[in-house]
């Protein structure tokens, strides 16, 4: 999902549904970093299970528990 996706959702999560363009953010650096780390562990998660690690369902740092360790 591209990280815009993450913005509008968060936003509209927490002023009810106000369109996220018209709100105002006060931390936009705050909140474009919550968004990459978002559109990043869900590529990772993608990423993962296409290797064949993991399941549907998972959270993430239980997918990466799965993964062995590099020696």
């Amino acid at each position: 999902m591209p990280i815009v996706c993450y913005r509008d959702q968060i936003i509209r999560a927490v002023t009810g549904g106000k369109p996220a363009m018209v709100f105002h953010v006060v931390d936009e650096t705050a909140l474009r970093r919550l968004c990459d780390r978002l559109a990043e562990a869900e590529r990772a998660v993608e990423i993962l299970r296409a290797k064949g690690h993991g399941q549907p369902g998972l959270l993430l740092d239980e997918l990466a528990e799965l993964v062995p360790a590099i020696k």
